[in-house]
């Protein structure tokens, strides 16, 4: 039943608040009512609990992993000259917190995926386009580049374009174990704000590179969306069995030629003969000792003194050897 009150119960309530006969809190105690409410209340960060629920890939790291050593090698074949590349851990940020930072002009170039349906960006700092440019050209010292206010010119590209060809054949390598993946370079841009197809609110992943070429220090960042990484996360939520059996292999092989390598003293013992003290003294020269085996009996080889194989004594291409007839347990 409803509990609404009649006209009469809400004149009579009326009276009785103006009349004093009904209670009711002052003004202060009001609003004490209402600061200490407030002291309760904290404020919610809808962002970035967003980004404390993404969950952590393993996988993702072995693939970076992998990844920045392969890089490494690729990029010192083509200038053809030793370089550094260090992977710092890897964040899971929002994409704003990455492109306010960003100078300009910048060189960010998108790669598409199959495989994985999606895409990643690849950024790159001014210094090592130029870096890389001057190596390539016989350069035996690398001078500081100055870039503000102007685009980067043709031959500039086509430099970014071969460092892209190296990071998508590289990512194609590293993902293997874990999903095979076609990368295709898409297009380049240099101000941040034409690429749209990531929100500045959306969660990303972002590997960062040092990259040292002689004296300078410059860096590279691979940034993919984890809404891409979602749609394969159950297979890199651990360690691709592919890696962990290919790591088995290369331990196992290792270990196995370690162990080839071990020298071990065979022995062929043609016969025994147990003689006591008295015996031993008397043996002179022409001294015939009798054994105990006959000529056409077994002969024992011992490995670290222990019988492993039987054979027969003879003659082989002219150097005394022993035939192998039957191993011992």
């Amino acid at each position: 039943m409803e509990q609404v009150l009649s006209q009469e119960e809400i004149d009579a309530l009326i009276k009785g608040l103006s009349d004093g006969e009904v209670e009711t809190p002052d003004a202060e105690e009001a609003e004490e009512q209402v600061a200490a409410k407030a002291a309760e209340v904290s404020s919610f960060d809808f962002v970035a609990y967003t980004k404390g629920k993404k969950e952590r890939l393993p996988a993702l790291d072995f693939i970076y992993d992998r990844f920045c050593k392969s890089f490494r090698a690729a990029l010192s074949m083509l200038i053809e000259k030793e370089i550094e590349v260090n992977l710092a851990p890897l964040q899971y940020v929002e994409y704003d917190d990455i492109i306010k930072k960003l100078p300009l002009p910048t060189n960010m170039n998108v790669v598409a995926t199959e495989g994985v349906k999606g895409f990643f960006i690849v950024i790159f700092d001014a210094k090592l386009i130029f870096a890389v440019l001057e190596t390539i050209f016989g350069s035996t010292t690398i001078s500081p580049a100055k870039i503000e206010g102007r685009e980067f010119t043709k031959i500039e590209f086509n430099v970014i374009k071969k460092v892209i060809d190296i990071v998508s054949a590289e990512m194609e390598k590293a993902w293997n174990p874990v999903i095979d993946i076609t990368c295709t370079y898409t297009r380049s841009e240099i101000n941040p704000k034409y690429i749209t197809m990531v929100s500045s609110e959306e969660t990303v992943s972002l590997a960062e590179f040092s990259i040292e070429i002689g004296e300078t220090t410059s860096w590279m960042r691979i940034v993919m969306p984890y809404g891409v990484l979602e749609t394969i996360k159950g297979n890199l939520l651990s360690t691709p069995a592919r890696e962990d059996l290919e790591m088995r292999e290369r331990w196992y092989d290792k270990l196995r030629s370690r162990v080839y390598d071990v020298p071990l003293e065979v022995r062929a013992i043609l016969a025994r003969k147990k003689l006591t003290l008295e015996e031993f003294v008397q043996i002179k020269q022409d001294s015939i000792v009798i054994m105990d085996k006959y000529v056409n009996d077994a002969v024992d080889m011992e490995i670290d003194h222990r019988v492993k194989f039987k054979g027969k004594a003879g003659v082989y291409k002219g150097n005394k050897a022993v035939r192998v007839d039957a191993f011992v347990p």
